[in-house]
């Protein structure tokens, strides 16, 4: 999961005094609540209340984005339908190492590796990238830990966990629970959260860059959305990145071993430009040339790790 950074080296005695300040302000810091499964009555009830707001959707993409973000941590929750039987998406979902081939479709996601350990835990290690030009050499190894949670007729979800990040964050959280909407339908609540300090919220606030998000917070002075940006858009993008690269896994499950990958990534590609305003990163044929060469890096750090 690409966590926002920022650059050490651009920070002047200036910014070291004002940081002081806020160090003189600090209290009692927490950090990312965990990721509690919400039980198939709260999901039941939250399809219900956002009905009419995941019918705006664009095309078959049809999720909705809650957030929130103070000095201490962020949150992420993405709710959304896909058009899959829900025992498929369980299948397909409940597999740890198809995680690996999920997120290899977010652009700044050099490779993905995977390993079990004792019973059901199984390690993801996560290369990730400040932008997605830059090299396998220079990508922080997010270590997560996968854990499957609760599973019942109707009903399933898992967590992964990282206790540290990049920039010095933290308690990195990564949660899915779906429950069936009919027999060809399923209800997907997909959510992320990390830590921080206070100081490192600041500076991410000053370095991190800011991106349009998805959450509308107004309307502008001819009745078009207004959307979040700032550390909160950046935020609530990259987790769509996640989330969309589910769909395009689920979309392509069933080609050819031999054209999986390249169908995968088109489709994720195609399905990010329906978000062309929050997600244009590059031209498609620049992606897939990234892609494919992070695809051939991903198989032989997952030979090497095996052997």
């Amino acid at each position: 999961m690409k966590i926002l950074y920022y650059h050490r080296n651009s920070i002047s005695l200036c910014f070291f005094l004002i940081s002081f300040f806020l160090l003189l302000q600090w209290g009692a810091i927490s950090y990312g609540d965990g990721l509690s499964p919400s039980e198939p009555e709260f999901l039941r009830d939250k399809y219900h209340a956002i009905e009419r707001k995941l019918e705006k959707g664009s095309g078959p993409t049809l999720f909705y984005v809650e957030s929130s973000m103070n000095q201490n941590a962020s949150h992420i929750d993405i709710y959304g339908t896909v058009k899959y039987p829900f025992d498929i998406v369980q299948n397909e979902l409940l597999i740890p190492a198809n995680w690996c081939q999920i997120i290899l479709s977010h652009p700044d996601i050099r490779a993905c590796t995977y390993k079990k350990e004792v019973n059901d835990i199984w390690l993801l290690n996560v290369y990730h990238v400040q932008k997605y030009s830059e090299p396998l050499d220079t990508a922080y190894q997010l270590k997560f830990i996968y854990r499957l949670g609760k599973r019942q007729p109707g009903y399933f979800h898992f967590a992964v966990t990282a206790p540290e990040g990049p920039s010095k964050t933290r308690d990195h959280h990564l949660g899915l629970e779906a429950i069936p909407l009919g027999k060809n339908m399923t209800f997907i609540h997909f959510r992320y959260s990390f830590g921080y300090n206070a100081l490192e919220y600041y500076i991410m606030k000053i370095f991190g860059g800011s991106k349009i998000g998805f959450s509308i917070i107004g309307t502008d002075s001819a009745g078009n959305p207004v959307y979040v940006e700032e550390l909160r858009g950046s935020a609530e993008r990259d987790v769509v990145f996640h989330y969309l690269a589910i769909l395009a896994y689920l979309d392509t499950r069933k080609a050819l071993p031999s054209q999986r990958y390249e169908s995968r990534f088109s489709e994720y590609y195609n399905l990010t430009m329906l978000f062309k305003k929050q997600l244009f990163e590059m031209e498609k044929h620049d992606y897939l040339s990234y892609k494919r060469q992070d695809l051939e890096s991903q198989k032989r750090l997952q030979t090497d790790l095996c052997n």
